[in-house]
């Protein structure tokens, strides 16, 4: 019997291409979605993971400080002084080469001998003399490099040649003494963006004298610290062996920690990966969640695709189950050509997903270099576990939507599946039973957003349980809109007229699940429109009252004290002595370490803004909640900070609290006495005043200076005076430039949020097309009856237009208050709760335009080819089995 049925089912699905192929897209398209933004997620965290290790190797830990970086002389006391023999030394930048905008490297300062022990990706295949006689000439020889074998074949290079790279100080040129060969893809891509020297070069270059970017901590966590003998450093042993292995991992740790100033902290060498996660596990989540959004789109197309093949073989079943054939046996026959359908849809959704992530790549790392950290020669990184995950996803989701239909099948006796009518009926009364549910899962979404605490997760988990809960409503609303449709129009004109709705309402079984997926992509459009409408107002109108001065001077590069500090003062005091100039403000962007609450967690650092105020400043900060004429005065003249927005939502942060800075004296308290809005980014920072900072830390000179010229002052010549006066990489803009250019990164930044939603949106088309062109096969003798008693090709035609166009028109009216609400879901839920931002709700109509024309048209679209099908039938093949 089981040779019958699969003969039977094959010979079926060979003669419905057209159907399984759009099931096949259906699942192909949400699977390659899903599988594409994980692939560039990961491969973009990935190449961000392997540049740290390009330096650190096998290191544990890592010592850190803010701007301004380590004294070396640090390293020598815990080298000298402490024993402590596994110490790297490291000075990094980022560099271009010259006349190369795009091309740009992480400059890495190393100590070659010492630096050999942790086992770094540069560290090449070399034998050990030949590895040992560049190492030599690195510290040797000033101003030589080691750059991969790639980047000398890009760049036209050679052994001895020269090359020239810009920095923050100019030009400055190197030789390349040797080239590096990669082990493998990892190493290749990661060597492919570096520049290998000697740490007295890159100090020299960098003009970091005396400054360390970092030192790499290499500590066996299971065998006592033994002493080893260093290229030139007397060996010191510290850590005397103890019977419990895990004990000898504690003094050499608790040594550093002592010995270390106020701006440097002890960090594990995994925390500053797992923190660029965290940092980016919003932005993550939001991406998948568009993704699975895609995949719940497919899963209505399975569904409606596997319910016709059902309906197809409403015969053939009845007649298989009155010649003996099982429940069981009909159930498992659908449920085979589910998995058959989800395997290859999943195959080629993982070949598809494969070349999509490759573009999408290039989206997620430049928005992540745009908002977060910088990410250097990002390429994408095809992992089993992950091509797994998607192939899981697409089959469990395939079979998720054929249940229904599976069980609808078994469900029917012998004689009724052979009764369309019956089906029909059946089908309404399950969609009084659906719309009855439906309102348990809006109802569940609404209080699962209210009581899910700051959870992105059940944030968005609400959504879909409101788009899935709009779902089940779309076939009731669409037989009550039908309805309505069918009296205002029916007393007005014809029974052509009426047919279009009768037909909608008739086959709903049909139409409504089509409607639904419909309903689903462009609700989740005209929500993520009116969401980036408002929150690109929101930004619009914070730049606006942000941007106070006239001409802004951006100082980039290392912050460094004495010399450096000392040049931008004098840059400062030059621009204040511009006749031109009325007044002058100041900002510098730094890290300060914060003082951990508790003994069990480690420090950590947090981004500070150093402010120099005028009057004409102060009114740029956009507080959220009443001040008082005293706020500024506290905030100089006072032990204060005032926070942004998202750091005060991230960290729990109230006017009125205490944040501990860790300085070179100690922790110290200083009291949080506003919050204000600020969009620069979704992690948040402190304000303090220049006065509070230098009291505490060194002078680190600038990161910008804006400048507030006199009433009817040419600008574009102020501006010309002040380039002059700038060197290397420093600039100078106006509040318009400056304006006009953040506005087009917010356009970046939802690029990638734009692709996704269109991709929902083109499944959902894939759904209507695979809809009607069922239908088309179903009504194959209907529509010959039609053209039997005198109806011409011409008025099938706009019948059947008439009903796609009636399905669209449902599915936008319905997506239009779902789209509302799916707004104000991001809005005040998910990116309040990602982020920390809270922003006014904008209206905007033309998004409401946009939505039910996408609708409209979409569903029109999809109905012109089975509208031509349809027209093109001959009443006598349509009636010959009659």
């Amino acid at each position: 019997m089981s040779s019958v049925l699969n003969r039977a089912s094959r010979n079926f699905l060979w003669r419905h291409p057209w159907q399984l192929a759009l099931a096949i897209v259906g699942i192909a398209l949400g699977v390659a979605v899903v599988i594409s933004i994980d692939l560039a997620m990961e491969s973009s965290l990935n190449a961000f993971d392997q540049a740290g290790k390009a330096f650190s190797g096998v290191a544990t830990h890592r010592i850190i400080a803010g701007d301004g970086g380590l004294d070396e002389k640090l390293y020598r006391r815990l080298r000298v002084d402490e024993g402590i023999q596994k110490l790297s030394p490291v000075v990094n930048a980022y560099v271009f080469v010259s006349k190369q905008a795009d091309a740009g490297f992480n400059l890495i300062g190393i100590d070659p001998f010492v630096e050999k022990s942790f086992q770094s990706i540069w560290q090449t295949r070399h034998n050990e003399n030949t590895r040992a006689g560049l190492l030599t000439r690195l510290l040797v020889e000033p101003n030589t490099a080691l750059i991969s074998e790639q980047t000398a074949s890009r760049l036209g290079l050679n052994i001895e040649d020269d090359l020239t790279i810009d920095t923050d100080h100019g030009e400055r040129r190197l030789k390349i003494i040797g080239l590096l060969s990669p082990n493998n893809a990892v190493s290749e891509q990661v060597l492919s963006r570096l520049i290998i020297t000697d740490i007295a070069t890159a100090q020299e270059i960098l003009e970091m004298f005396g400054r360390l970017s970092s030192i790499e901590v290499l500590i066996d966590k299971y065998q006592p610290e033994a002493a080893t003998t260093s290229a030139y450093t007397p060996s010191l042993a510290i850590a005397k062996p103890v019977p419990d292995r895990i004990l000898a991992y504690t003094p050499s740790l608790e040594i550093i920690r002592k010995v270390l100033p106020g701006n440097a902290l002890l960090v594990e060498a995994e925390s500053q990966s797992q923190a660029m996660r965290e940092m980016t596990r919003a932005f993550s989540i939001n991406l998948k969640a568009l993704g699975l959004l895609s995949l719940l789109v497919g899963m209505f197309l399975i569904y409606n695709t596997m319910t016709f093949l059902v309906m197809q073989r409403r015969r053939l079943i009845g007649s298989l189950r009155s010649i003996g054939v099982t429940r069981r046996q009909i159930f498992k026959l659908i449920i085979g050509e589910a998995l058959l359908l989800a395997a290859i849809g999943t195959l080629i959704g993982i070949v598809l997903g494969i070349a999509l992530g490759q573009g999408l790549l290039y989206l997620i790392s430049g928005t992540i270099n745009a908002i977060y950290f910088r990410i250097d020669a990002a390429s994408l990184m095809v992992t089993p576990l992950q091509l797994g995950k998607g192939a899981l996803l697409g089959i469990t989701a395939t079979l998720l939507a054929v249940l229904p239909p599976a069980f609808e099948a078994t469900r029917i006796s012998p004689v009724t599946v052979l009764i369309r009518s019956q089906l029909e009926s059946g089908i309404r009364r399950l969609i009084k039973i659906a719309n009855l549910i439906s309102g348990v899962f809006i109802l569940g979404g609404m209080a699962l957003a209210l009581l899910s605490g700051k959870s992105i997760v059940l944030g968005l988990a609400s959504i879909f349980l409101l788009l899935f809960g709009f779902a089940m409503m779309t076939p009731a609303m669409t037989l009550m809109f039908m309805k309505l449709i069918e009296r205002i129009f029916g007393r007005l004109s014809g029974i052509l007229v009426r047919l279009p709705a009768r037909m909608v309402s008739a086959e709903i079984s049909r139409t409504g699940i089509a409607i639904a997926a419909l309903m689903i992509a462009v609700s989740a459009t005209i929500g993520m429109d009116l969401m980036i409408s408002s929150f690109r107002q929101t930004v619009a109108d914070w730049l606006q009252t942000s941007l106070r001065a006239d001409l802004y001077v951006s100082l980039p590069g290392e912050k460094m004290p004495d010399a450096r500090a000392e040049q931008d003062q004098r840059l400062k005091t030059k621009l204040a002595e511009l006749q031109d100039v009325k007044m002058l403000s100041s900002v510098l962007h730094t890290n300060v370490a914060i003082a951990s609450k508790s003994v069990e967690t480690e420090n950590n650092f947090t981004k500070v803004s150093v402010f120099e105020l005028n009057e004409k400043s102060r009114p740029g900060f956009i507080f959220k909640h009443k001040t008082d004429n005293t706020l500024w005065n506290r905030f100089e003249q006072q032990q204060t900070v005032i926070v942004t927005e998202p750091y005060a939502y991230h960290h729990n942060v109230k006017v009125g609290d205490k944040i501990r800075l860790q300085t070179d004296q100690g922790s110290e308290p200083f009291e949080v006495i506003g919050i204000y809005a600020d969009y620069s980014g979704d992690q948040g920072h402190l304000a303090m005043s220049r006065r509070n900072y230098r009291h505490y830390w060194p002078d680190l000179g600038y990161s910008g200076i804006g400048v507030y010229a006199k009433d009817g002052v040419d600008l574009q010549q102020l501006e010309n005076q002040i380039n002059k006066l700038l060197t290397g990489q420093q600039s100078v803009q106006s509040d318009q430039a400056i304006y006009k250019a953040s506005m087009e990164l917010f356009e970046q930044t939802f690029t990638i949020t734009e692709t996704l939603r269109w991709l929902s949106a083109a499944i959902a088309f894939v759904g209507v097309f695979s809809a009607l062109m069922a239908l088309q096969f179903e009504r194959t003798r209907q529509l010959g009856i039609l053209r039997a008693i005198g109806v011409t090709s011409g008025q099938l035609a706009v019948l059947i237009t008439g009903e796609t166009g009636l399905m669209g028109l449902v599915a936008g009216l319905i997506a239009i208050p779902v789209g509302y609400i799916v707004a104000y879901m991001l809005i005040f839920v998910i990116y309040q709760r990602a982020f920390g931002w809270t922003m006014a709700f904008h209206f905007n109509p033309g998004v409401i335009y946009q939505g039910l024309a996408l609708a409209l048209i979409a569903a029109t679209l999809a109905g012109i080819l089975p509208a031509l099908k349809m027209a093109q039938t001959k009443p006598a093949e349509a009636l010959r089995s009659e």
